[in-house]
């Protein structure tokens, strides 16, 4: 990898890697009557970078921020959930040090947590492929899980059991940094973003949307072309399209905005639903990334007001949703000077809506609202007021 490309890759790993680090606070297991829990990530305190994980009902009720009993693993992250909804694949870092997690130079292991009792155990070990592997989605029956390893400074792709046995990998060795996977509904295609390595008809440009057969290994371009960044796919309720986005690395070399774009599965055309360059997508909390709306005729966009600059010292941004087929555009959050709304998460039966609200100079806090931006209410400012961010909707265990 030239360094051109290996520092473009280590500019978007520093807003994505908020996305990985959570460090352990508080204890007690976790538990829910209601059909939906929302995990987060909040700010630990004296880390400049981790992050705790914290969860909560959506009804604002039973906040917690559990202790996983291993004061060696500085840092956590999500990864997949059982269909059982009652254990999670949770991800620790041994280090916080962004620029060995970068390198793929730091230990990670590997975890299910059973959200009903609290108890953690440790999957992955078996035929180890590197120091740094990390849980990114479980396959039908859950015994299989496609895990990354970061190898030789490439993010590589496997498949493997629950103990690490029996992998089969589907990258190869110099086919670049794959990351932000996603599967389909029916978990046999996944798409992601490449960077990075040969050959290159799946990746012409910085950054390239593939879609990739699991059974075949058969790939799929769907977007790729030289100074344009394409990132963040996520699949259509119908698993025709992706959503993603489009940065215009010649003019905005930072990445603070791009257009969305929706691209068939197939490869057989794309094309911008939002103008150029007006979309937040590189925050200093990690990478804004759009998503579809339940009915699969819109997707969310973050609208930056037009004198937003990339330090938050100007400007703000605002929720909207496009639709795909004609372009309009609905405003579920007001535009407000000095407020910050983004990344937005559907709950699984698309009544309520995640989102993070950040004002200039402030801390991130977690909101919800209605689809149609009605009911606009504070979750949660995270542990001690520090932060809370990256929301994700669980299934809730039930008690029996």
């Amino acid at each position: 990898m030239n360094t051109r490309i290996l520092n473009r890759l280590q500019r978007h790993l520093t807003l994505s890697l908020a996305i990985f680090f959570t460090a352990v606070l508080s204890h007690s297991p976790i538990y829910a009557d209601g059909e939906y829990l929302i995990g987060y990530m909040g700010v630990a305190p004296s880390k400049q970078l981790a992050h705790v994980l914290g969860f909560i009902n959506p009804d604002g009720t039973d906040e917690h921020y559990p202790d996983f009993g291993k004061p060696d693993q500085l840092s956590w992250v999500f990864g997949p959930q059982f269909a059982d909804g009652f254990r999670i694949v949770l991800t620790s870092y041994e280090d916080d040090n962004l620029t060995k997690v970068r390198a793929g130079e730091v230990m990670t292991r590997n975890w299910t947590y059973d959200l009903s009792c609290g108890d953690l155990t440790e999957i992955a070990q078996k035929d180890r492929l590197s120091a740094q592997i990390r849980s990114q989605a479980l396959l039908p029956g859950d015994q299989r899980i496609i895990m990354s390893a970061i190898i030789n400074r490439e993010e590589r792709l496997f498949v493997m059991d629950l103990d690490g046995g029996h992998q089969e990998e589907i990258t190869e060795p110099g086919g670049g940094f794959h990351y932000a996977m996603e599967l389909n509904a029916d978990k046999t295609r996944f798409a992601c973003h490449v960077t990075g390595g040969k050959p290159s008809f799946y990746n012409p440009g910085p950054y390239s949307i593939n879609v990739i057969d699991l059974a075949t290994k058969k790939r799929v371009l769907v977007a790729g072309q030289p100074n344009h960044l394409y990132f963040g796919p996520k699949w259509s309720p119908d698993n025709t399209q992706l959503v993603y986005m489009d940065c215009q690395t010649d003019i905005d070399p930072n990445h603070f905005r791009a257009a969305v774009c929706v691209g068939q599965a197939d490869g057989s055309k794309h094309g911008l639903v939002t103008p150029p360059q007006s979309h937040w997508f590189g925050t200093p909390f990690g990478s804004n990334i759009p998503e579809w709306t339940p009915d699969g005729k819109s997707v969310t966009y973050t609208r930056l007001l037009p004198n937003s600059e990339r330090d938050m010292s100007r400007g703000g941004s605002q929720i909207c949703t496009v639709n795909v087929a004609t372009g309009e555009v609905t405003e579920l959050t007001t535009a407000e000077a000095g407020r910050w709304d983004y990344r937005t998460v559907y709950s699984p039966d698309g009544h309520k809506l995640l989102f993070t609200r950040v004002r200039t100079g402030g801390t991130r806090e977690l909101w919800m609202m209605n689809p149609d931006g009605s009911d606009q209410h504070l979750l949660t400012k995270g542990y001690q007021g520090k932060s809370a961010d990256f929301g994700k909707w669980l299934l809730a265990p039930h008690r029996e």
